[in-house]
């Protein structure tokens, strides 16, 4: 006798959206044409351009992901959020790395210390 077992439907969770959060402490203030930002969790100072900036003001808020970010953004500055997302893409390394933002899997306003 064959027995034919239907396959089972697996179901995964559409993975979530990577959200960054502002480092508690992050200091951001304008020099010139350009804005300057301490960060307390690598100790140093870093020149930034405008639109690194505007991503650390909109973080202040809460953790978001970058469709939320471009979102925000696109209402400040009137350009189409879905053309703002590739920028917001590649400068959310530059973020991490001098350590203005965190990757976060809460909802706190300030990402936990890694």
């Amino acid at each position: 006798m064959l027995v034919v077992i239907a396959p089972l439907a697996l179901s995964f969770p559409s993975p979530r959206p990577v959200r960054y959060g502002l480092v508690a402490g992050v200091l951001v203030e304008a020099l010139g044409d350009g804005w300057v930002a301490y960060s307390p969790a690598s100790g140093e100072t870093a020149m930034l351009n405008n639109e690194c900036a505007a991503m650390l003001e909109v973080l202040r808020e809460t953790p978001r992901d970058s469709a939320s970010v471009g979102a925000t953004l696109s209402q400040d500055c009137g350009v189409p959020a879905e053309q703002l997302l590739p920028m917001l893409e590649a400068h959310w390394q530059l973020l991490v790395s001098g350590g203005f933002v965190r990757r976060c899997e809460s909802d706190a306003v300030f990402c936990p210390s890694a």
